[in-house]
């Protein structure tokens, strides 16, 4: 990853902005809610990864 400093930011935009076109349209052609998918990984993640063991590092959660 380059630092913000480093990254050219209208190349950043382009390419956020194909991706997230991208999975909005996918999302849209599967009739899926968006927020909720977010809403469900985000509890996944949070059950993969407690704060408590996961603050601050890089480790899988197979690791912790």
């Amino acid at each position: 990853w380059k630092t913000p400093e480093q990254a050219h930011i209208d190349s950043v935009k382009e390419e956020l902005a194909d991706v997230i076109a991208f999975a909005l349209l996918l999302a849209d052609k599967c009739e899926l809610d968006v927020k909720q998918i977010v809403l469900e990984k985000m509890e996944k993640n949070a059950l993969k990864y407690p704060v408590e063991k996961s603050k601050g590092s890089a480790k899988k959660y197979t690791e912790l």
